[in-house]
């Protein structure tokens, strides 16, 4: 096996050296060169199906479940398979359908809204009424992550100075938080594990900050010590938190994990941060996203000289309600750009419940929306008969994906119009924006010629996307691997030499 994987690896470098090897016209040296050939050629296979099946017959393998599907994107015509039909769980490129279907649906310039109202009347600076935030589904309120997006602080400083305009300088009432475009709630199959952490945020239509809060940590003297909890941002009134965050050794990272649940406001963490960690923060789900957005504009107008009797509640907008403000998010192109890029699972959520809203679901559920993508790939001319999907962004285990689905969506996709803003939401090797092993992966290629999206749970990884090979043709690829027990770093390395030996030979193998 050793052997094995030393032919694999001067395979590899080979595909990559030949073309550089000087050529020189001499009788001894064309016949030293086509020795060496025949010598690579007995133990080194060259073409995409002979380092297939050299890597499926590698114990890390051949002991898992790997599928692989590569499509010709001109023809559609499947020139590389293995297990291609068979049903895996793809983690999260699934991200690939959604976005695909939400340029398609929705459209690359597409925003959505937040809107502010008033009810009551206004009486020498008085608003004897409330207000409400009536959330349009935009994720970009106050986002991190998406560029141009609106700070949350110039959103309620413009808001304000609305209020004023209107003769408003106190609220007797409330700000109430309306969140009823969508369906609030998260597939029940996510993990426990999970639904606390920031990466299984709660969708909502009215989002703030991408729906996360940081705890703050001091890591204690010595290893095995409790933590220290410093405080949560922003302030979260009411919520209770339980630490049993202890101390490992420096350089373990982050090993901390949020158990809570959606609507109750109690937390426990635990695990380990890193022996003289300082300030250490960790990311959380906001249990209530929506009321928390309510919150915190009441807090901005108390703060800055329009007092708010009441505390925020949650609510819907009845007839009678006025609008006094809106905020503008950013473009569906940005959200798709994002989700792929850095895996976001909340955005991906997000416009999924938007292909629900659009077809006139209201409010919008996750099923309504995976309805929509269903038909989508069903017009695209993919096979949807045995797909099972529960989420849309795949952290849940109960979603079931061939190979073949990925490249036969990508394959018609490329033919779109909207094509170029969904190819260039994927990572390529060294991309700034994208973070993790991704960043590194297919590093030994062109980066302009791959575009990939990577998925991974425990035991599952997966690629998919496409190559543009050495001659200029483009495919649309899938790898997903299941059950793994070896090195993911290893397994890794060997997709990459299947996607190498692609772009190396391209479709001459095949032709």
């Amino acid at each position: 096996m050793k052997n094995m994987r030393t032919a694999l690896i001067y395979a590899f470098a080979f595909l990559f050296l030949l073309p550089a090897m000087p050529f020189t016209v001499t009788a001894e040296a064309i016949a030293a060169e086509q020795e060496e050939e025949r010598e690579q050629q007995e133990v080194l296979p060259q073409s995409p199906a002979a380092v297939l099946e050299s890597l499926a017959a590698l114990p890390e393998i051949k002991n898992a479940i790997w599928a692989v599907s590569v499509r010709d994107t001109a023809t559609g015509k499947q020139i590389l398979c293995r297990n291609a039909d068979m049903n895996l769980v793809p983690a999260s490129t699934m991200k690939l359908f959604v976005t695909a279907a939400a340029l398609d649906k929705l459209g690359p310039d597409r925003k959505f809204r937040t809107i502010l109202y008033y009810s009551g009347k206004i009486h020498g600076g008085v608003l004897a009424g409330n207000l409400l935030m009536r959330g349009g589904g935009d994720p970009s309120l106050g986002s991190e992550f998406l560029k141009n997006a609106e700070p949350s602080q110039e959103v309620f400083a413009a808001w304000a100075e609305a209020l004023r305009k209107k003769g408003i300088n106190r609220v007797e009432g409330a700000v109430i938080a309306d969140s009823s475009l969508f369906e609030d709630h998260q597939p029940g199959s996510w993990a426990w594990e999970d639904i606390g952490n920031y990466y299984a945020a709660a969708p909502s239509a009215l989002t703030i900050r991408d729906n996360l809060y940081r705890i703050y940590f001091d890591a204690g003297r010595r290893k095995g010590d409790p933590a220290l909890f410093l405080r949560t941002d922003p302030v979260l009134p009411g919520m209770e938190f339980e630490s049993v965050v202890t101390t490992a050794e420096k350089g373990t990272g982050d090993n901390v994990f949020i158990y809570s649940f959606p609507g109750i406001e109690k937390a426990v963490a635990r695990g380990t941060l890193p022996l003289g960690a300082k300030n250490f923060s960790v990311k959380g789900a906001l249990p209530s996203p929506a009321l928390s957005a309510a919150r915190e504009f009441t807090e901005f107008l108390r703060g800055n000289g329009i007092p708010v009797s009441a505390d925020p509640v949650k609510g819907i907008y009845e007839k009678g309600y006025k609008k006094i403000a809106a905020a503008e998010g950013v473009p569906v192109r940005d959200i798709v750009r994002v989700t792929n890029k850095r895996s976001f699972n909340l955005y991906a959520e997000i416009l999924l419940r938007h292909l629900a809203a659009a077809s006139g679901k209201i409010p919008a559920g996750g099923d309504d929306g995976l309805d929509i993508i269903r038909s989508f790939l069903k017009e695209l001319g993919t096979d949807v008969s045995d797909l099972k999907l529960v989420d849309a962004c795949g952290l849940s285990r109960r979603n079931l994906v061939k190979a073949s689905a990925f490249t036969s969506m990508l394959s018609a996709v490329s033919g779109k119009k909207y094509f170029n803003d969904y190819i260039e939401s994927m990572v390529f090797p060294g991309d700034p924006e994208a973070f993790g092993h991704i960043k590194r992966f297919g590093r030994n290629l062109p980066a302009e010629n791959l575009h990939i999206k990577s998925g991974s749970l425990n035991g599952v990884r997966s690629y998919a996307g496409y190559l543009k090979t050495r001659e200029g043709r483009l495919l649309s690829f899938a790898f997903i691997l299941n059950n793994y027990s070896g090195s993911a770093a290893r397994l890794d390395s060997y997709q990459e030499m299947l996607l190498n030996a692609l772009y190396e030979t391209g479709m001459a193998s095949y032709n």
